[in-house]
């Protein structure tokens, strides 16, 4: 009688143990879509952190689907190829017990980055001004590769063509705007070493910083090549 009472027990205990078991397992929390959205979205924010701007999943697919996996279990992750704006596949591996599960995750990524854009109607040939330009967010994958990325950088310099507002800033909108005009008098500097000599001249064609204009000397008559300094000086060699 006290063997069979002995072993009542054990079982009960055993029962009572499994029913734990089962209870605390039923309770668990599982991995939901959002769950393997957010953790894709880490992975691949990891992999593009050179992308100043927000990266986007606009499409999430998960494979298998309704697979139960406990958010308590350990995992590593590996991208099939070398991850990138668009679609992407992030592989999953999931320790349970003895049996790991493959999780496959596709997801179509985009990025959302600050770019310069017209704040207002702009006309050809208006010099930027702070003004005049903001940054906004548009999508990566949609901009040209010429976009302009600091408002900073084009401070100053010339439209070549009209812009709405909102209008993206293209570098093939805009130029060094002309600082020196044709037939405004100007300083012809002739350097070699220390030696440094001056004359009046005038500029024969309209020029931008940095470009070779013709020049003529208003003394000796004779034209010259020279590059734009400024507006008020055109250096020359000799």
């Amino acid at each position: 009688m006290k063997g069979l009472t002995l072993t009542l027990a054990v079982l009960l205990s055993f029962l009572f143990m499994v029913n734990k078991s089962l209870a605390k397992l039923e309770n668990s929390s599982f991995y939901t879509l959002e769950d393997f959205k957010a953790l894709f979205l880490k992975e691949i924010k990891k992999e593009l952190s050179w992308i100043n701007g927000t990266l986007i999943l606009e499409n999430l697919r998960v494979e298998p689907e309704n697979l139960k996996i406990p958010q308590s279990a350990s995992f590593k992750t590996k991208f099939i190829s070398s991850p990138k704006l668009g679609s992407n596949t992030l592989l999953v591996t999931f320790f349970l017990g003895k049996n790991p599960e493959l999780v496959r995750i596709w997801g179509y990524v985009e990025a959302q980055v600050p770019v310069v854009v017209a704040q207002r109607p702009l006309n050809a040939k208006n010099l930027l001004r702070p003004e005049d330009l903001a940054l906004e967010e548009r999508p990566l994958s949609r901009l040209p590769q010429d976009v302009v990325l600091d408002v900073n950088s084009v401070i100053g310099k010339q439209l070549k063509t009209s812009l709405k507002a909102g209008n993206v800033l293209r570098s093939c909108f805009i130029e060094a705007p002309m600082v020196v005009k044709k037939n405004s008098l100007v300083n012809i500097v002739a350097k070699n070493g220390k030696i440094i000599v001056k004359a009046q001249g005038k500029a024969l064609q309209n020029g931008r910083v940095g470009e070779i204009i013709k020049i003529q000397n208003l003394s000796s008559k004779k034209v010259l090549l020279g590059k734009v300094v400024s507006s008020e000086e055109v250096e020359v060699s000799f």
